[in-house]
């Protein structure tokens, strides 16, 4: 029998093997197109001034290194009671609740939510998070072709009126860009008397008037069960929300694992986090810069190879593990990154760019003509 060590290692070497081997890198000053900072907040140097000014403002015992524990034991402040109240304002919410990141609020609400004898239907393509949270819900779990509605109508079909169902979905896919079409969705669950929970990873802070996200900016807030805004993308932070009611808040707070037992979020993090949420209604240029790039990208893009993205999320396709990464190298003035299968179906390997409120015209035709 093998050493755990030496089991380790040769796990590796065929991960290596098959090309599929992660390692960390730390981005460096090439252009920016792998990112999700779009809005530039992440190096927002203005933003950055309020984040440390508002911090200092705050009394000398809010301002401590860290939160000491979970929210249920010691964590829980002033501070993250004032920040989940105006973010849950700001989103047309009654409640929201803060999550470490994106992946424990997905994985939370989705794990503890739906009960044995209900029904989630989910999308062919929903976030990693989101499928971890399905595989450890109590729920029978359906899935449907991606966007596909006459999918889901037959799926819904098969059970009863009073079986209790739910629709997951993302209001913007983050491999390739595509929408999804939420007022049909809404008027899809009314017809068979399901729920919808929207992830809004990569809408919160770009759509709405003043960034709420794609719920919000086509007043679907009272025909949506919860809502996920993740704010390690436009927002430029890390952590998450979810919204929904009061009920929803304190059922979370009672049954969500990833939210009972994680330490809460540092004084320093929330504090942030409330600065962000007052500089985004600020930001209407930024969202007007990114919504023009996006136009001047479709424009140029002449390839086939190029997805037919609406948003700030763009797909090169280049077949073959092998053959993306190779492409990808060749293109080393831009920090990209290559998708390969199994993240991705094969045969669908992509370079995956998202574009930026930051980046000009002129870096945008540079990078299109130098994938073509």
């Amino acid at each position: 029998m093998k050493n755990s060590q030496q089991q380790l290692i040769d796990l590796l070497e065929t991960r290596r093997k098959e090309g599929l081997l992660r390692q960390l890198q730390v981005l460096d000053d090439r252009t920016d197109f792998c990112s999700n900072d779009y809005l530039g907040l992440a190096s927002d140097q203005t933003l950055a001034a309020t984040i440390a000014r508002d911090f200092e403002a705050l009394p000398f015992t809010s301002r401590k290194n860290g939160s000491t524990g979970s929210r249920l034991i010691s964590g829980q402040s002033n501070l993250i009671e004032q920040f989940e109240n105006e973010c849950a304002a700001f989103h047309g919410a009654e409640a929201a609740l803060l999550f470490s990141s994106g992946y424990d609020a997905n994985v939370g609400l989705i794990s503890s939510l739906p009960q044995e004898g209900d029904v989630i239907f989910c999308d062919k393509l929903l976030h990693a998070s989101l499928i971890d949270g399905l595989r450890l819900s109590k729920a029978e779990r359906r899935i449907f072709k991606h966007n596909n509605l006459d999918d889901l109508v037959h799926l819904l079909e098969q059970y009863p009126a009073e079986t209790r169902k739910w629709i997951v979905v993302e209001s913007v896919y983050s491999m390739d860009g595509d929408i999804a079409p939420l007022t049909a969705l809404v008027d899809l669950k009314n017809s068979y008397g399901a729920e919808l929970i929207v992830d809004e990873a990569h809408s919160g802070g770009i759509y709405g008037p003043a960034g709420q996200g794609l719920v919000f900016e086509l007043g679907l807030m009272e025909e949506v069960f919860a809502r996920v805004i993740t704010f390690g993308k436009a927002w430029g932070n890390a952590g998450a929300v979810v919204l929904g009611s009061l009920a929803l808040k304190e059922y979370l707070v009672n049954f969500a694992r990833p939210f009972i037992y994680s330490t809460a979020p540092a004084p320093a993090h929330v504090s942030a986090l409330l600065s962000t949420l007052r500089y985004l209604p600020s930001q209407n240029e930024a969202r007007k810069k990114l919504q023009e790039n996006i136009a001047f990208f479709r424009e140029n893009a002449k390839s086939e190879a190029w997805g037919d993205s609406k948003t700030a999320i763009q797909t090169f396709f280049v077949t073959g593990n092998e053959a993306v990464r190779a492409k990808a190298a060749k293109a080393h003035e831009f920090a990209i990154k290559p998708i390969v299968s199994p993240t991705v179906p094969k045969g669908k390997e992509r370079i995956r760019i998202t574009l930026s409120a930051n980046h000009t015209k002129e870096q945008i035709q540079s990078l299109i003509k130098t994938l073509e």
